[in-house]
């Protein structure tokens, strides 16, 4: 066993505990990779007999501050005590970086959406409650030092995080636009201050998208929960509305943005209506993040397969644009009407 770990990369620890939680503890053990999608951090499926477990080392970057791993081990932890269905972890060494936990499988929403394209709907409406849920649930009891990433979403977050991590990934490495710092600084001092909270009243996942939902034994499974912090819960409809690996139809997102709204507006407070522009400034926020994402993670950390997911989300961008926003954030639409007249817009020659 000990030399089948070491030559998958697995530290002995999380060996010896799978050996020891296995229900065949003296069968063979096999471990095999497992993709990480766009983290730096390793994923292996262990298989002890009849059992499997998933290990997941993630080097320690804070050694005197809080960490990822710290966040993941404690926000794992609370999901779990407020019934919110994430993968159970078994054993955790935060300092090292090391963990093993309940097997979610394999099937991401994104594959089973795939496979039943005729039942989408139903499944929307399933990850719809799972989302009120954890809306609903997850505050209770949740403390800003489970956050290592910044506490709450508010405009300083925004605007550093997502809005110019767009324009220097995608704006201009990506498109290759000469865009700077002043030309969008105040459409996007404008869209921070109206996509962000003030409060720490509600928590959200920040990437509730088709490839963090496992579908497995009929049952949703949350994960990469690490990010969670205090914030609109908006955020989180938006990401899985605008999600470019399912491609949602715009009416079919705006009856699921209605759905989430009957089931959440109870516990939520406020109107419709302050519901509806909270979304519309915090879907804009997700989808320039998106695109910043993918042009980082292709062009600089040379993931290529996350281009192939950019023409979507830019199409969301420019529609959402043209029906929600175009007037409020005259310089962001004006980038993207001058990049596809002028021939920035490259994306289909890649």
């Amino acid at each position: 066993m000990k030399r089948e770990g070491e030559s998958a990369g697995i530290p002995e620890a999380l060996l010896e505990k799978a050996r020891e939680l296995s229900r065949s503890p003296s069968g063979p053990v096999t471990v095999r990779p497992l993709c990480g999608d766009g983290s730096d951090r390793k994923f292996f499926r262990i298989a002890c007999g009849t059992s499997t477990f998933v290990a997941l080392v993630s080097p320690r970057t804070q050694k005197d501050a809080t960490d990822e791993n710290d966040s993941y081990l404690n926000i794992g932890r609370h999901l779990r005590q407020r019934g919110i269905p994430a993968p159970l972890i078994l054993y955790a060494d935060a300092r090292q970086g090391e963990f093993l936990l309940e097997d979610a499988g394999d099937v991401h929403l994104q594959t089973f959406v795939r496979r039943s394209p005729s039942g989408v709907e139903t499944i929307y409406r399933w990850v719809l409650r799972l989302l009120v849920s954890m809306h609903r649930k997850a505050p209770d009891g949740f403390l800003p030092e489970f956050c290592f990433d910044t506490q709450i979403y508010d405009a300083r977050f925004i605007f550093e995080r997502e809005l110019e991590y767009f324009r220097k990934n995608f704006a201009v490495r990506f498109l290759g636009l000469e865009a700077g710092d002043e030309r969008l600084l105040r459409d996007f001092e404008n869209l921070a201050q109206a996509a962000a909270v003030r409060e720490m009243r509600f928590v959200f996942h920040r990437d509730f998208q088709s490839r963090n939902i496992m579908v497995r034994a009929g049952k949703l499974w949350l994960i990469d929960f690490q990010g969670m912090r205090f914030g609109p819960p908006a955020y989180d409809l938006a990401s899985l509305l605008v999600d470019p690996y399912v491609k949602l139809p715009r009416r079919f997102q705006e009856r699921l943005a209605d759905l989430y709204w009957t089931g959440a507006g109870k516990f939520l407070g406020g109107t419709r209506g302050d519901f509806l522009r909270t979304y519309a400034a915090v879907r804009l926020c997700r989808n320039l993040q998106i695109l910043g994402a993918f042009g980082f993670l292709g062009l600089v950390k040379g993931k290529t397969q996350f281009l192939e997911y950019i023409p979507w989300a830019w199409t969301q961008l420019r529609q959402w644009l043209r029906s929600n926003g175009g007037g409020r954030y005259p310089e962001l639409g004006k980038l993207v009407l001058d990049s596809e007249a002028h021939g920035n817009w490259k994306l289909r020659e890649r």
